[in-house]
């Protein structure tokens, strides 16, 4: 057996073990990882704010996009996507 076959072996346990290190504390709540889908972060609306100026057309996917999180306030449903 080559030498680099046991190398190759632990590393795909460990990065098995990562996983499933990550998906315990994400079922914690303590992050998010895979199965949880994060908060909608303001970074999202400044990086197509400054897309817009190089592509007027964002501008109405980006006021659209405010409409419908303002409308998910209002309602307390979440967004269908």
């Amino acid at each position: 057996m080559p030498g680099w076959v046991p190398w190759v072996v632990a590393g795909l346990v460990a990065l098995l073990l990562l996983d499933r290190l990550l998906l315990r504390l994400e079922q914690k709540g303590w992050i998010f990882y895979r199965r949880t889908r994060g908060p909608r972060g303001g970074a999202t609306y400044h990086v197509r704010e400054m897309a817009s100026v190089f592509d007027p057309g964002i501008k109405y996917v980006q006021e659209e996009i405010v409409e419908e999180e303002a409308e998910q306030d209002e309602s307390g449903e979440p967004l269908g996507d």
